[in-house]
């Protein structure tokens, strides 16, 4: 095999600048997922996390060629082995166990996505039972490992490639420059993909799509090989590395506080361009005489950044299972605070007791202990926990603990898919009180007494027109998946209502069904319901030529609550539409719900039925009132 590279060997040292930026990626990913309002670019850590795996490992195939001649795959393979998959498996096992006792409801996916994680292709799991990893659906503990799949890939893939290029290459540019061919590949299956103002999971969990991350850092070490840099460096020159180092760690810093993870520029190239900006932050940390390098290296940054690994596996798992029993975004300080503790914990015992002795002693690690109870204690908990999970999983045994629940992941009364979740607990219309509260609880009653005969007149003329309007009605309601939520109540309340709802509908999406599909709902006496902005901010022009669909209606914008960014945004808009056109009227749902926690799922989001009942409400109550008003 001919040399391809002409760099000095050097020996190896251990690189503890890329621990100090393990340690920020993983802090941005924590941060993120605990609560994205506060990192809404968190998300990025993974990138970084991307770039440094495809640095170092390519690095250190470099150092062996060098040192050897050779690589030895098997050997590769049996360390990333050791390093990887027994602290993922030990979590699987115990997320598994965990489930059957506390939360046997959700086995039935964990199965699958231990499945898929056990065989690293978690990320192509979710992307063909199209899950969505912006959208808040059912609890996931195990979704985290789709980034983990991406890295076991390329462990599996690159090396081989790396061996081929190396025993055909022609001269020393042929691999840089293949690699700089599937970087753009990539690239292009990213912009390919992605879809302005929609979902963009299959992109973002794509293995073909997120590769050109992974391979900048494979060019970088072509580039910056961090074992043959020179120790002894003109001061001029450690200075312009700090300087560029540092500039691009702030860099990074701000996109991770700015970038919204729905942005139409990440996936049209942001990501590419973003990791492109880190690389030199790597470069100045991996340098020896880099003063960036050395402040990564404190022992803060260096705890958790030995930790990072078990930092990640277990921190998502724990959040999840801890916010199953909260309403997102409402979650109270101290069970943040609660759950960072038990991962740090958690962390720290895979690190100490699973990950480090595996890799150390491979499967010796398995035989009986001879020195101390302690050690025996340790080895027979993780043995257990690992093939108990894996048998479990593999086995299939807990099936019958769980029912099939059929999603419904859309919601129209004219192709005949509808289907009556749930029953609404009242049918009748609560007719809101409209007569002055007094604060003073017997002039209340006392004035209710002196009411009585009017008010009951009144709630009867009210009721019987309530009556009579809801049973010959046939309003347009238009949604995505919160419509889905409360359709059949809507339709159980509005027999003859016409409803549209579909899970990760947008605003471009809408318009092009009311075009296409209810053009003769414009007319000054139909009433238009609008439930938009679940799955994303839209513009303020998007939203008018929604209205001008329907410029001779009556139309209902619905706010949204949702414990994402794009909460307030969305919500000014709606109500700058309400002030702007005469025919919008707001129903305001993120007033009315606000402390009303008993009204949503787990996810914050979706509604359980008293929130499905208030909601329906609070719609019906604002159409009563406008219709009302006409006579």
């Amino acid at each position: 095999m001919p040399d391809k590279f002409h760099f000095s060997v050097k020996p190896k040292r251990y690189l503890t600048g890329l621990d100090g930026l393990r340690a920020i990626a993983v802090i941005a990913i924590i941060i993120y997922h605990l609560n994205p309002l506060w990192l809404p670019g968190g998300f990025l850590g993974v990138d970084t996390f991307f770039v440094i795996s495809g640095y170092l490992i390519t690095s250190l195939l470099i150092h062996e060629y060098q040192s050897k001649g050779s690589i030895d795959l098997i050997a590769f393979w049996i360390r990333r082995i050791k390093r990887l998959i027994p602290a993922v498996f030990f979590l699987i096992g115990v997320v598994i166990l965990y489930t059957l006792i506390f939360e046997p409801q959700m086995i039935k996916t964990i199965k699958h996505d231990s499945l898929a994680a056990l065989f690293y292709v978690s990320n192509w799991w979710y992307i063909f039972e199209d899950v969505s990893y912006f959208e808040a659906s059912e609890p996931k503990p195990l979704m985290h490992l789709w980034s983990l799949a991406i890295e076991e890939q390329f462990y599996i893939i690159w090396p081989v490639i790396f061996v081929l290029l190396l025993k055909f290459g022609r001269s020393n540019k042929t691999m840089p420059i293949a690699v700089l061919l599937m970087t753009f590949v990539s690239l292009f299956l990213m912009t390919l993909f992605m879809v302005p103002d929609m979902d963009n999971s299959r992109v973002y969990f794509g293995t073909d799509t997120r590769a050109h991350t992974i391979l900048l850092g494979v060019l970088l070490a072509f580039i910056w090989p961090p074992f043959n840099l020179k120790t002894e460096t003109p001061k001029r020159y450690q200075q312009v590395i700090d300087t560029i180092g540092i500039t691009s760690l702030i860099i990074l810093i701000l996109f991770m506080i700015f970038t919204k993870d729905y942005s139409n520029w990440l996936y049209a190239g942001g990501l590419f361009f973003v990791t492109l900006l880190t690389l030199p932050a790597i470069a100045a940390s991996v340098h020896p005489v880099s003063k960036l390098g050395h402040a990564l290296s404190n022992p803060v940054m260096l705890w958790i950044g030995t930790r990072s690994y078990s930092l990640y596996l277990w921190h998502y798992p724990i959040i999840v299972f801890m916010n199953m029993h909260y309403v997102a975004g409402q979650i109270p300080l101290h069970i943040i605070l609660l759950q960072v503790i038990l991962t740090c914990i958690a962390a720290e015992l895979s690190f100490r007791f699973v990950e480090t002795p595996i890799r150390k002693q491979g499967f010796n690690f398995f035989k009986p202990a001879y020195n101390t109870s302690r050690a025996l204690i340790v080895k027979s908990t993780v043995s257990v926990i690992l093939v108990a999970g894996l048998l479990v999983t593999l086995l299939g045994v807990f099936d019958h603990l769980h029912k099939d629940v059929n999603k419904q992941s859309s919601f129209n009364t004219e192709d005949g898919t509808m289907q009556f979740s749930s029953t609404p607990k009242s049918v009748a219309w609560n007719i809101k009180k409209n007569h002055k509260q007094f604060t003073d609880e017997k002039a209340r009653i006392a004035q209710e007494e002196a009411d009585k005969e009017e008010q009951a007149e009144l709630e009867k003329e009210k009721q019987d027109f309530a009556s009579e309007y809801l049973s010959h009605a046939s309003p347009l309601f238009i949604g995505d998946s919160i419509m889905v939520n409360i359709g059949s109540n809507i339709q159980y309340r509005i027999p003859n209502a016409v409803i549209n709802g579909e899970v990760g509908r947008q605003m471009y999406q809408a318009i092009e069904i009311s075009r296409t599909k209810y053009p003769h709902f414009n007319s000054e006496n139909e009433n238009i319901v609008l439930e938009l902005g679940t799955n994303g901010d839209f513009s303020l022009e998007q939203l008018e030529d929604f209205i001008q669909t329907f410029n001779r209606a009556n139309i209902y914008l619905v706010t949204i609550r949702v414990p994402r960014d794009w909460e307030g945004n969305v919500n000014k808009k709606i109500h700058t539409a309400g002030e702007e056109f005469e025919n919008v009227t707001v129903i305001d749902w993120y007033k009315a719900s606000e402390g009303h926690v008993e009204y949503f799922e787990p996810d914050g989001i979706h509604l359980n039925a008293d929130g499905v009942e208030a909601m329906v409400d609070l719609i019906i109550d604002h159409i009563l009132e406008q219709e009302q008003n006409k006579k």
